[in-house]
């Protein structure tokens, strides 16, 4: 295992946000009455089925695609005065985020930027421009400047204490929202977007607005949960990734449908993770109903055996069943 989740999300920190994730949770229950019914976010269909309830919040799955989604959800509007106001995302940007960040970028940010590069190599793409959408500390773009591909790097993030946090770094930054992005179309080599498209109203939407400033043959890469992983699967809703933030929960097949229909060739789609195994192994310990509930998951992984447990990880990273999903297009 490369890291454990301590490392990234540290449990004294986490707890200490937990009162303020439930007022963001009851700012959006308390507005129910502005959600809105959605259409399948990857396919577009409208044959939809409940597949669970969770705290207030409901979720369907598609009959066509099996994509999850919140439905209804929040309008665009009041997705964008959430994020605004959310106090969960102002503790994660002003202690999570800087406590972890040397391990973040060690072991996350810094191979993910090898691995970006490495495909912009494939294609061709030495010397260009690389844009981040929601770059957050600006972590990632700079690893990225380091390895010294990319001609320029653009930082692209709406929230001004991280946005001051990327200028920092001195990374070129732009501070503004997606939609409110200004760049000549066609500029752009390669794009990059991280855990950002579960969040999004119209994940198609954006798609469709980062290809019109990548060039042809540009390449898109997309970070995002996959709902067909070993906490989902045998969890369902029960699984923390389930929550209020994220309306929008892909499976491979469907993650490549999704980016066809909005101009783009997917050449990889894989699941990379590492933490699936350690998280359900602290799933099943923090909760007696779910020992007896999994028998056999409990006695698999409730025991000392690391050996397995790696092992069992990287069959989860072969079959595509792990949580982090990764995405490479490129621009039709």
């Amino acid at each position: 295992m490369l890291f454990k989740e301590d490392d990234i999300r540290p449990k004294a920190l986490m707890a200490a946000k937990e009162a303020l994730l439930e007022e963001d949770k009851e700012f959006l229950r308390s507005r129910r009455s502005e959600f809105v019914q959605a259409a399948c976010p990857a396919c577009g269909s409208g044959r939809s089925e409940s597949w669970a309830e969770k705290e207030g919040f409901s979720y369907h799955v598609c009959r066509e695609c099996r994509t999850v989604f919140m439905n209804p959800r929040a309008c665009e509007e009041l997705m964008r005065s959430f994020y605004q106001r959310s106090k969960n995302y102002a503790f994660w940007n002003k202690h999570i985020y800087p406590a972890s960040e040397a391990v973040r970028r060690e072991k996350i940010m810094m191979p993910r930027a090898r691995r970006v590069v490495a495909c912009c190599e494939d294609a061709g793409l030495r010397g260009g421009t690389l844009l981040e959408v929601g770059a957050a500390f600006g972590t990632f773009c700079g690893c990225v400047r380091e390895l010294g591909f990319f001609r320029r790097v653009i930082a692209v993030e709406p929230t001004a204490d991280l946005a001051e946090a990327c200028r920092g770094k001195g990374l070129e930054t732009l501070q503004t929202s997606f939609e409110g992005l200004e760049l000549p179309a066609s500029s752009v080599d390669a794009a990059v977007s991280f855990e950002v498209i579960e969040h999004l109203f119209s994940p198609a939407a954006f798609l469709e607005r980062c290809g019109t400033f990548l060039k042809k043959g540009g390449l898109l890469v997309c970070t995002t949960p996959n709902i067909d992983a070993l906490g989902t699967l045998v969890l369902k809703e029960k699984a923390k990734v389930v929550d209020h933030e994220h309306v929008n929960y892909f499976n491979p097949e469907s993650l490549a449908a999704l980016f066809e229909r909005t101009g783009f060739e997917p050449l990889e789609v894989a699941t990379p993770g590492e933490l699936d195994v350690e998280l359900l192994m602290n799933a099943l310990a923090e909760d007696a109903g779910l020992r007896e509930s999994h028998p056999f998951f409990s006695r698999l992984l409730l025991r000392p055996d690391e050996a397995a447990q790696a092992a069992l990880q990287e069959l989860l990273k072969k079959s595509r069943l792990s949580s982090h999903m990764w995405i490479v297009g490129r621009k039709r």
